[in-house]
Formats: C-alpha cells, sequence, structure tokens
C-alpha cells in the first residue's frame, strides 16, 4: 500500500515538473524565435537574437508555415555573426541589410549553394561581408556596402540583372551570362567590363574611367562619383 502511494506522488511530482517546465522559456520553439509578417505567411520579418544566439541557423518552417521570403532591414540584426540558410529549401527571395556600418557585424560569409529556388538575393549595408556563395539559378543580385572583392558567376547562366554598389570589387567576369540584360558596377575599382558575350544587354552602368570590351547596343551609363 504505501509502495502504491508512493508511486501515485512520485509520477505526480513529474507531471508537476512537466508542467512546470513547459510553462517556463526552457522550451522555446522556433515561433519563439523566428516572426512572420502577419499578412505574408511565407515571409520571415524577425529573428529574436537574444533566444537564438548570434550564430543564426533559420529553419525550413516555422509552425507548418513554408519559409519562402526573408526581409531583415534593422540595425538590430548586425549582431548577427553567422546566418545559415542551408535548410530552407524554398527559398525564392531575400533581402539583408545590417546596417554594419555603425556596429562593427562580423557576418564573413554567405552560402546560398542549397536555395535552388533563389532568384532574387539584395545584400546591403553589411560591411564585413567578404564573401557570397550564389545557387545556380540566381536572376538578380544587388550587392552595396560589403566588402566583397570577388564574385563568382560562372554557373549563373539565368542571371538577368547585376549590381554592385560601394565596395573593393576590382574585376567581374560576365562571360557565362549570357541572358543579362542589366549590369551596374559603381563606387567600386573595376578597370574595364568585357561584355562581348552578352548579346542580351539593356544597360550598362560603370564608373567614369571604366573601359568597355567588345561591341554592345546596350545604353551605356557613368556614375560620376559617390552618391
Amino acid at each position: 500500500m504505501k509502495r502504491a502511494n508512493f508511486k501515485t506522488i512520485y509520477v505526480t511530482l513529474i507531471c508537476l515538473i512537466i508542467t512546470l517546465l513547459c510553462g517556463c522559456s526552457l522550451f522555446v520553439t522556433d515561433k519563439d524565435k523566428f516572426i512572420l509578417d502577419d499578412k505574408h505567411e511565407n515571409l520571415l520579418v524577425w529573428i529574436d537574437l537574444d533566444k537564438t544566439g548570434s550564430d543564426v541557423v533559420i529553419p525550413s518552417k516555422v509552425g507548418d508555415k513554408k519559409i519562402k521570403m526573408i526581409y531583415l532591414a534593422d540595425p538590430y540584426f548586425s549582431r548577427i555573426d553567422s546566418l545559415d540558410v542551408s535548410n530552407v529549401k524554398e527559398l525564392e527571395w531575400l533581402t539583408l541589410k545590417l546596417f554594419g556600418m555603425n556596429t562593427g557585424t562580423k557576418l564573413k560569409k554567405l552560402d546560398f549553394s542549397k536555395n535552388k529556388k533563389l532568384k532574387y538575393l539584395e545584400i546591403n549595408k553589411t560591411t564585413s561581408l567578404k564573401k557570397v556563395i550564389f545557387n545556380n539559378n540566381c536572376e538578380d543580385i544587388y550587392l552595396k556596402g560589403t566588402s566583397v572583392k570577388k564574385v563568382d558567376l560562372k554557373k549563373l547562366e539565368k542571371l538577368d540583372d547585376f549590381s554592385y554598389f560601394d565596395g573593393p570589387l576590382e574585376e567581374l567576369d560576365i562571360s557565362n551570362n549570357p541572358n543579362l540584360e542589366y549590369i551596374t558596377i559603381a563606387n567600386c575599382n573595376v578597370k574595364s567590363l568585357d561584355v562581348s558575350k552578352n548579346p542580351k544587354l539593356k544597360k550598362i552602368t560603370v564608373d567614369e574611367g571604366t573601359q568597355i570590351i567588345g561591341p554592345t547596343n546596350a545604353q551605356i551609363e557613368y556614375n560620376k562619383g559617390t552618391e
């Protein structure tokens, strides 16, 4: 009888502990860490870095909602040291603005090689970023205010629009991008741009003094200095 009473008490205590733990912050779900937009249920707009830590791994889903778009634009996100989006297989669009110029963000590399559906990529004011690995299906890439010195576009045959502003880029090979229609290279260190393999180009924007190599019917516009 005593043994039965002891067992009952023991089970009751276990249940009480579990109930208490479930009610406290030890049980943190993805819904607590990653916030989706109210109107666009597949759009990730906020990350609670106090719960994820500075090395962020974004899940493929939040609850039962697949993440297809990511928009992170706030000085708060300059606390991110690394960002892993390899699990987000349905990702189609990503915008990242860390405003790192005044906050010293440590994010140095972004890898999108596993994001086969990603088509639009914008990275802005992410000053510590030195390397970006693109997926082969990217169509629109915008880089501004990074420390990226080299970009590899060789496998991006679908690339339609490429923009690079305010960084140390020294050269750019677009010979394997036959579908490129718009290219902007401004406030950087590129001295020449060979467009002989880009028959679909409609507009080229480069810094004054940059040499355009090869015949083209595209409109050419020269950037006169830092905006």
